[in-house]
C-alpha cells in the first residue's frame, strides 16, 4: 500500500514538473518568436501607440488689385456634448442655467433646448451636435456656460477646430475665385492651389489617452510652409459694376445664364469676370465658369475676323461694292439670309459689318476663297483660334476650326463661317483677339494675378505682358478694322448706344442654337465684344447672355450691359486709382487717422474707419455690436481690413479682418 503511494506522489510530480517544463519552454519558444519571426506584432504594437502625424499647412489668401482681402482662411469649431460624462447630479443641478444661457447667445428659447438636452441625457448621446462653425468669441462665451465650464471630462463639452475657406466677394465672384476642394479644382483656388497650400510638415506623436496623443521630440520633426499669398489682378469694384449691369439685363431678359470679361487692353489683366446662371428658385447665382468653360458658336462677332483675314490677303478694299439683293443668298441648295427685310441692296465692307449682312460677308468669303479656302483657315490658325489660351485657371475649352480635307468640312462649311457658324469658341477666346484689335495688333494671353508674395516678402511678380502673337495683321489692316468696328456703334446695329462722350468701338453677336433639332423652339446667344475709349483703348470687354426669353438680338441684349460697364468707367479713366468715388481730402484724412478707438463718429454716419494697427480683441466686439458679421484671421492687431476705408456699411455686412500671427 505504502509503496503504492509513493508510485502516486512520484507520478504527481513528475506531472507538475512536465507542466512547468512545457510553460517554460513556451515562453522561450514566445520570446525567441517575438525577437526574430514576429516584426508584423511588433508593428503593429508600435502603430496603436505611435503614430506620424500631419501638420496641416496654412493655406495662403488671395488679394485683389486693391489689396482687399478675397480669399482667406479662418479657425472656425464644431461643438458637441457628451452627456454620459455629466454626472446625473450636475446635470439636474445647472441645466436651467444652461439653457437661459444658450438662448441669450443663440437666440433661441431656452424651452427648445431643455427639451433637447433632456431628451439626449435619457438617450445617453455621447456626441450631440450642438453648434457648427462658431467663431472664437462665441467658443469663449461657451466655455463659461454652466456645466460646459467643468472641461470635457466632466462637462461633456468637446471642441472640434477645423479650418474654413472664406470668399469676401460672396455671389459676384464665386466661381471666379472657384475652390480646391472635393469637388475638384475651379477659379483662381484651383489654378494657383500649389501656391496657395503650402507643404504640410509632419511629427511623430505617443497616445496617452484613447484620444489625446502627446508630441515626441524624435528629432526628425518637419515644420509646415505655409502656403503664398495671390495677388490677383481682379478689381473689386470694376467686378460689382460687371455683376450688376448682368444681372439686371438677366432679370429683365429672363435668360438663362450669362458672362462678362474685362480686360485691360495693354497688359492683358483680367480686371473682372462674372457668370451667372439660373437657378431653380428663378435667382441668379455665380455657378459655373462660362467665360472660360463654354465654348459654343460665335455668330456675327466672327464677321471682324472674316473681313480682317480678307484685308490682310487685299481681297478687298474699302470701296469695292456687294450686291446683296434682296437679303437671300442661296448656295449649295441652301439659303443664306439677312436679318433686315428684303436685304440692304448695294453695300461696301464697312457697311457690311457695320450693319451685320450674312449675305455681304457670305458673298466677299465665298467669291475670294472657295478655290482656297486653306488660305482663308490659315489665318484663324495664324491667330490661334485654333487653339486654348492656356491660361491658368481650370477647364477651358477647345476651340474648333473646320478644315479642308476633313470630314467635318464640306461645301457649306466656308461661306456658313463667315457669320459665325460650324466653329466654337469660348468668349474669353474671342475677347483676346477684339483686345489684339484694340492693342493695335499685338496678341496678349489674359492673366489673373499679379504678384505672388510669403510673409509680406515679394517672390514673384508677374509684370511684363505675356504676348500670344506680335502682330495679328498689318498697320493698315488693323486701321481699317479698328475704323469699321467704331461705325458698328456710330452707324450700325449698335447705333441705339452711341454717346460722342462715352465712344467705343465693337461687334455684335446673335446666334442661333439647336438649329438642327427639328421640331425645336429656337433659342439664341446674344454678345457684344468690344473696347473703349474708340480712339485710345484701355479696356476691352465681352458680354454673352444665352437664351434670353425677351429679346434676342445683341443690340437687345448684350449691348445695354457693355454700355452700363463702360459709362461707370468712363468717368475713372487716366485717373490712377478706379475704384471708390472720389472724396474730400479731409475727409479721407479723418478717415485715415481713425485709431485709438474714436470710431462711434464714422459708425453713426455708416461709414467703415481705418482700424489698421488696432488689436481685433478690442475692435472685433466694437464691430459686431454694430450689427455687423466679423470674420477673422490670426490673433493679434489688424494688418487687412476687406470693406476700405470710406465705404458705406450695411446691417449683417460680412466684414474680414487678417490679424497679425
Amino acid at each position: 500500500m505504502m509503496k503504492r503511494k509513493r508510485y502516486i506522489l512520484l507520478y504527481k510530480s513528475y506531472l507538475i514538473g512536465f507542466f512547468f517544463i512545457s510553460i517554460a519552454a513556451l515562453i522561450i519558444f514566445n520570446l525567441f518568436h517575438i525577437q526574430n519571426y514576429s516584426e508584423g506584432y511588433q508593428k503593429s504594437v508600435i502603430e496603436k501607440t505611435i503614430r506620424t502625424n500631419l501638420i496641416k499647412a496654412k493655406r495662403g489668401n488671395i488679394y485683389a488689385a486693391d489689396n482687399s482681402l478675397l480669399a482667406m482662411s479662418i479657425i472656425r469649431y464644431d461643438i458637441h456634448i457628451d452627456f454620459r460624462s455629466i454626472s446625473d447630479k450636475l446635470f439636474q443641478e445647472n441645466i436651467s442655467f444652461l439653457c437661459n444661457s444658450l438662448e441669450s447667445l443663440f437666440k433661441k428659447p431656452r424651452s427648445f433646448f431643455y427639451k433637447k438636452f433632456q431628451y439626449e441625457k435619457k438617450k445617453g448621446n455621447r456626441y450631440f451636435l450642438l453648434a457648427k462653425n462658431l467663431d472664437y468669441p462665441h467658443l469663449k462665451a461657451l466655455r463659461n456656460f454652466p456645466i460646459f465650464n467643468k472641461g470635457q471630462i466632466k462637462g461633456g463639452f468637446i471642441v472640434e477646430k477645423k479650418t474654413c475657406r472664406v470668399h469676401t466677394l460672396e455671389n459676384i465672384g464665386k466661381r471666379t475665385l472657384g475652390y480646391d476642394d472635393h469637388r475638384g479644382k475651379a477659379g483662381l483656388e484651383g489654378a494657383y492651389s500649389k501656391f496657395l497650400k503650402g507643404k504640410d510638415g509632419k511629427r511623430l506623436e505617443q497616445r496617452i489617452s484613447s484620444k489625446i496623443w502627446k508630441p515626441l521630440n524624435s528629432g526628425n520633426e518637419i515644420d509646415p510652409e505655409d502656403g503664398k499669398d495671390v495677388y490677383s489682378t481682379i478689381d473689386i469694384y470694376l467686378q460689382d459694376i460687371a455683376y450688376h449691369a448682368l444681372l439686371q439685363e438677366l432679370s429683365i431678359s429672363h435668360a438663362d445664364h450669362g458672362c462678362v470679361i474685362l480686360m485691360e487692353v495693354k497688359s492683358g489683366e483680367i480686371l473682372a469676370m462674372i457668370n451667372l446662371e439660373k437657378t431653380k428658385k428663378n435667382t441668379y447665382e455665380d455657378l459655373r465658369n462660362f467665360s472660360v468653360w463654354e465654348g459654343s458658336e460665335p455668330g456675327s462677332t466672327f464677321k471682324t475676323m472674316a473681313i480682317l483675314a480678307a484685308l490682310e490677303d487685299k481681297k478687298i478694299d474699302i470701296d469695292m461694292i456687294v450686291n446683296t439683293k434682296g437679303g437671300v443668298l442661296k448656295l449649295r441648295g441652301k439659303k443664306i439670309r439677312d436679318s433686315h427685310y428684303k436685304g440692304y441692296g448695294e453695300m461696301n465692307p464697312k457697311q457690311i459689318l457695320e450693319l451685320s449682312s450674312n449675305v455681304g460677308i457670305a458673298k466677299i468669303i465665298y467669291e475670294n476663297y472657295k478655290e482656297n479656302p486653306k488660305k482663308f483657315i490659315e489665318h484663324l490658325c495664324k491667330w490661334k483660334l485654333d487653339k486654348k489660351i492656356g491660361i491658368d485657371i481650370p477647364g477651358e475649352s477647345q476651340p474648333f476650326i473646320p478644315k479642308p480635307g476633313k470630314k467635318n468640312w464640306s461645301s457649306i462649311t466656308l461661306p456658313w463661317m463667315t457669320f459665325g457658324y460650324n466653329i466654337k469658341l469660348t468668349p474669353l477666346q474671342i475677347l483676346i483677339f477684339y483686345n489684339a484689335i484694340a492693342n493695335q495688333g499685338k496678341m496678349i494671353k489674359p492673366i489673373f494675378i499679379r504678384e505672388m508674395k510669403f510673409h509680406g516678402r515679394s517672390i514673384k511678380k508677374y509684370t511684363t505682358p505675356i504676348v500670344m502673337n506680335p502682330s495679328i495683321a498689318a498697320k493698315e489692316s488693323l486701321k481699317k478694322i479698328q475704323n469699321m468696328l467704331e461705325g458698328v456703334v456710330k452707324n450700325g446695329t449698335a447705333k441705339k448706344y452711341y454717346h460722342p462722350e462715352y465712344p467705343y468701338a465693337g461687334k455684335t453677336g446673335t446666334t442661333q442654337l439647336d438649329y438642327w433639332i427639328k421640331g425645336k423652339p429656337l433659342s439664341y446667344n446674344s454678345s457684344f465684344v468690344g473696347y473703349f475709349p474708340a480712339n485710345n483703348p484701355k479696356f476691352s470687354c465681352i458680354v454673352v447672355i444665352s437664351r434670353p426669353e425677351k429679346g434676342y438680338y445683341g443690340i437687345e441684349v448684350a449691348v445695354p450691359v457693355f454700355d452700363k460697364i463702360a459709362r461707370s468707367i468712363y468717368p475713372r479713366i487716366g485717373k490712377k486709382t478706379l475704384y471708390k468715388k472720389k472724396m474730400d481730402i479731409d475727409w479721407i484724412k479723418k478717415i485715415k487717422e481713425s485709431t485709438n478707438y474714436s470710431f462711434n463718429y464714422f459708425f453713426d454716419k455708416g461709414i467703415m474707419p481705418n482700424i489698421i494697427s488696432v488689436p481685433g480683441k478690442d475692435i472685433i466686439p466694437i464691430l459686431e455690436n454694430r450689427g455687423l458679421n466679423i470674420q477673422y484671421q490670426g490673433i493679434g492687431k489688424v494688418i487687412t481690413q476687406s470693406v476700405k476705408p470710406g465705404n458705406k456699411l450695411k446691417k449683417n455686412q460680412i466684414i474680414f479682418l487678417k490679424l497679425e500671427e
